[in-house]
């Protein structure tokens, strides 16, 4: 019966947060479309209203860059309360950018191909579905490429990112060195929304000197015309990210699979794979005195970034490393300096200086991360493990609701209400009854 009412509290907010063309993250806070958030929404939605998560992902695709990026963020036209808005990217000085719709002039963790096979997986009327595989294959095919030769001019099968936010994982100590190289000059006048959004808890959100280099990062973006050769010769924000790599490599090996549903050729989705797996570990192992965890490399400064974040578990859910390299971080997650309330795994090692339990991703609990660690835990056997990981993530909600994000040391509910990835991904952790992805 839990589980039931559960499932219905979780429909409940991703039906209040359909806006009839795709599903806000959460009122007030987030009014626009966010890129890996709408793929999360169509996982939960691929149970029980496969046409919504088919809508969704089509409006997203709608909104895809000429050269293959899908932006972070889709805009709401109507809504005027959030910064930086459209207007503020200015993505006209990009040839590449739509001129039918307001984006963001960056992206997000690719996510899309595997909300796409959960549709299909998840359907009762296979043919529909595989139809919607043909419709949006190209999209995705497009964005993979744009990733593996804009973001990747090494060929080493793995993402650079130009900014904090395309990780997903916006304030985290991760990027604090390479931001703190960072001068900022000529920054434009602006007014932070969201300090008022969330009601003036300032210690939830990022401080005002890290935000304003935010903001900068976005105006040399401008600058170079959302140029990516440009910004990968001078960008002063260049890092490859382990997460965001993690999920590309799942999302291609998922590509080749929905390749070979439609009967499409995989080959050059089958390299950018066996790029992945060849240089993974030289960019996020350290190459001495390794601590079993994984981290971002800085490209700037050719150093890796030594923080003891999420991040540093997450592949775990990649399935790149090892069974002893696996056995090793489910070490750390068991470690009670990740390990939060409820079981779940907060976002950086408790331990560590930079740790702040309510602001942002130097901290809480996040669903999307645990759901991932989840999913992992259950591709190496460790099936107990991933149990206690679930049943946390649940009594959280039980006890707090469908929240952004949760205090780990006290269990509290933070930020956004009625949080609509936090409710589809508890739906898939209730309702997916094998793992699709284990084989791959």
């Amino acid at each position: 019966m839990e589980a039931e009412e559960l499932i219905e509290g979780a429909k409940r907010v991703l039906e209040g947060n359909w806006n009839g063309k795709f599903t806000i993250p959460s009122a007030t806070l987030y009014p626009h479309m966010w890129s890996w958030d709408s793929c999360f929404i169509a996982i939960g939605n691929s149970y029980f209203n496969s046409d919504r998560a088919m809508k969704e992902l089509k409006y997203l695709f709608d909104a895809q860059w000429k050269n293959g990026m899908i932006p972070h963020i889709v805009f709401n036209e109507k809504e005027k309360t959030y910064f930086p808005s459209a207007a503020f990217y200015e993505i006209g000085r990009s040839p590449n950018a739509p001129k039918h719709i307001g984006t963001s002039g960056m992206t997000q963790p690719p996510v899309h191909a595997i909300a796409c096979f959960y549709i299909y997986y998840n359907s009762k009327d296979k043919e529909k579905s595989k139809e919607f595989l043909r419709m949006v294959y190209p999209n995705l095919l497009n964005f993979h490429r744009y990733l593996m030769n804009e973001r990747d001019p090494e060929k080493s099968g793995l993402v650079t990112i130009f900014h904090p936010w395309e990780s997903g994982r916006d304030d985290s100590p991760v990027w604090d060195d390479a931001l703190s190289r960072i001068d900022v000059t000529d920054l434009p006048k602006f007014e932070r929304l969201d300090v008022i959004a969330v009601d003036g808890a300032i210690d939830t959100i990022p401080s005002n000197e890290e935000y304003n280099k935010f903001i900068y990062l976005i105006e040399l973006m401008k600058l170079s015309n959302y140029d990516e050769k440009v910004l990968y010769e001078k960008f002063p924000f260049k890092i490859k990210d382990v997460s965001f790599s993690g999920i590309l490599y799942v999302a291609n090996k998922i590509l080749s699979q929905i390749a070979k549903i439609i009967g499409e050729d995989a080959g050059e989705i089958l390299e950018w794979i066996s790029r992945a797996e060849q240089n993974f570990h030289k960019f996020f192992s350290l190459p001495s005195e390794n601590d079993g965890l994984f981290y971002d490399y800085d490209l700037v400064v050719n150093e890796w970034i030594v923080k003891r974040t999420i991040s540093s578990l997450a592949p775990m859910y990649s399935g790149l490393i090892s069974d002893q390299e696996a056995k090793a971080l489910v070490k750390w997650i068991s470690d009670a300096d990740f390990c939060a309330e409820y079981d779940t795994i907060a976002s950086t090692d408790e331990k560590e200086s930079y740790f702040k339990p309510v602001t942002y991703w130097r901290g809480p609990i996040w669903i999307n991360t645990n759901w991932a660690l989840w999913l992992g835990l259950l591709r190496y056997g460790y099936n107990e493990r991933a149990e206690r990981i679930r049943q946390g993530v649940f009594n959280l909600v039980k006890n707090q609701g469908f929240r952004e994000y949760y205090d780990p040391t006290t269990g509290v509910g933070l930020g956004g209400k009625n949080f609509s990835w936090t409710a589809a991904l508890v739906i898939d952790m209730i309702m997916m009854k094998n793992l699709p992805f284990s084989k791959l």
